[in-house]
């Protein structure tokens, strides 16, 4: 009786351990910098959203092209709600100020 109750708990914990699910949604924690989308391993294919997680700082920031002209900026409230990014292009680089730090991660429909 006692081998069959152990046996029974061990496969309820390794039942539980196979459920757990992976999250496949790729995010990047950023802080104040200077960052190029390649290095960050962004996908072109795909958009991204940000969105500050500090609770007292505000951060901004600038998406510069090739040419270092600003395709975007956006300033971002401490706790903000996310935002959409513009399509980044692999030779795009991202610009963060403030003590702040931001996440970037892949939107979801």
């Amino acid at each position: 009786m006692r081998k069959c109750t152990i046996l029974f708990l061990i496969s309820l914990l390794l039942s539980f351990n196979m459920l757990i699910v992976t999250s496949v949604a790729q995010t990047n924690t950023l802080k104040e910098g200077f960052y190029r989308v390649t290095a960050l391993n962004f996908s072109p294919d795909k958009d991204y959203t940000i969105q500050n997680v500090s609770f007292a700082e505000r951060v901004q920031v600038f998406i510069f092209d090739e040419n270092q002209i600003v395709m975007q900026t956006i300033r971002l409230r401490p706790q903000s709600p996310k935002y959409d990014l513009q399509h980044l292009q692999s030779n795009y680089k991202i610009l963060i100020v403030g003590d702040g730090e931001v996440v970037i991660s892949e939107k979801i429909f």
